[in-house]
């Protein structure tokens, strides 16, 4: 399993990075593949660190972006060199435009955000709440609903992310995702 380890502990906490074992990426690629139809798509991972969600077969065209350069590093060692890889906020400046995505290309988001307390007095010390400029629209205390919002304001066909479930249950949670709400559904 590939780790953040160019990253100091104060980054790894801050930017929320984890890098996800083979197995959960292979799960969701499942998983996902149970409910898209024969139509092409544009598959983005818009936190992507080392690129495990790119690795996979059947798309028009690939996306990655991260914040983290040395992420996308190792990445760019791992992964086909046709795969489009941005080194990106991409809580800011959120459009499709922004990675390279018509308005027309169906679009599937596949990954696992960060998903990051920015207040939390977990590890207070090390946490800089400023630590990633966003768009207003999709500002909030936790970087995971943020991540939420984007996908939502980038109209994906489908969502496919790692998230935990009592994360969603949360009201407060889920009251912050209304907008995202209206437009998806839980399937799994």
């Amino acid at each position: 399993m590939i780790t953040p380890s160019h990253l100091n502990p104060k980054s790894i906490v801050n930017l929320g990075s984890f890098y996800t074992p083979e197995f959960l990426v292979e799960k969701a690629h499942a998983l996902l593949q149970k409910y898209i139809s024969s139509q092409k798509y544009t598959l983005l991972d818009s936190s992507c660190g080392a690129g495990n969600f790119l690795l996979a077969n059947g798309f028009d065209k690939i996306i990655g972006a991260d914040i983290d350069k040395g992420a996308l590093d190792i990445a760019r060692s791992r992964i086909d060199s046709r795969i489009i890889l941005l080194h990106k906020n991409a809580l800011y400046n959120v459009s499709r435009g922004t990675f390279g995505i018509s308005e027309s290309e169906k679009l599937i988001i596949i990954g696992n955000p960060p998903y990051n307390d920015r207040t939390s007095i977990v590890q207070r010390t090390v946490k800089n709440k400023e630590a990633i400029s966003m768009d207003l629209a999709l500002q909030s205390r936790d970087i995971g609903i943020s991540f939420l919002r984007s996908y939502e304001k980038l109209q994906a066909d489908y969502v496919c992310v790692l998230h935990p479930l009592s994360y969603l249950i949360k009201q407060t949670n889920f009251q912050a995702l209304k907008d995202f709400a209206k437009h998806y559904r839980l399937i799994k």
